[in-house]
């Protein structure tokens, strides 16, 4: 445990006791409304249960150690963290969810918007860009890893769904982008798209589409 914590930066020392994690909380800015057990597998082979949660925000792995929220420093040094039966992996200096682990994986990409509050500028109304509260504020002071962010931030979760082929990320958006990584089966996809009614956009549509392709 002791050589686990030293490839490890603390990030904040917000104390957050059993209770108050258990009380509901959403979690607006983490992948689950809730940490939960997870396993942190390292390449070295050894591997780390935690209660885990992943910050859309930072795009930080995140488990709380004792009431204190830490982030793996060096995602580099992690081959893959199971969190709730799903799986991610680093890639770029964030991590991605593998929806689908074969020969041409689909991964996940967590992304966000955040809106900040903004300063009065009188009648009630509000500028966001005389925000008196900066995003990058926010993280310094630790806010981004709290249960709940501060009164007046609001986060819109997102999604990009990418193939890995040939070692690359293709981005699929839409079924154009689909058949320009797999040209050989357009007919097939276009087929399997009109006949199902599936939408690109949803998760389990994706999903099974990519998987009849393979």
């Amino acid at each position: 445990m002791i050589k686990f914590l030293a490839i490890l930066t603390l990030l904040a020392a917000t104390q957050v006791n059993a209770q108050d994690i258990n009380e509901g909380v959403k979690l607006s800015h983490y992948v689950f409304n809730e940490f939960n057990s997870g396993i942190v597998k390292m390449k070295s082979g050894e591997a780390y249960n935690q209660q885990l949660n992943y910050n859309i925000l930072t795009d930080e792995m995140i488990f709380n150690s004792g009431g204190k929220y830490l982030a793996i420093a060096s995602p580099e040094n992690v081959d893959t963290v199971y969190i709730s039966n799903r799986k991610f992996i680093p890639l770029n200096s964030k991590f991605y969810e593998v929806l689908i682990n074969s020969g041409t994986p689909l991964l996940l990409e967590f992304t966000s918007t955040i809106s900040e509050p903004g300063a009065s500028i009188g009648y009630g109304g509000n500028s966001t860009t005389a925000a008196v509260t900066s995003f990058k504020s926010l993280v310094n002071a630790g806010g981004a890893y709290e249960l709940a962010l501060p009164n007046g931030f609001k986060v819109k979760p997102g999604y990009i769904y990418w193939i890995m082929k040939d070692g690359k990320l293709e981005k699929v958006a839409n079924a154009k982008q689909l058949i320009k990584i797999f040209p050989d089966k357009k007919d097939m996809i276009n087929d399997a798209i009109k006949k199902n009614d599936l939408k690109l956009s949803k998760r389990e549509d994706i999903i099974m589409l990519v998987k009849l392709i393979e």
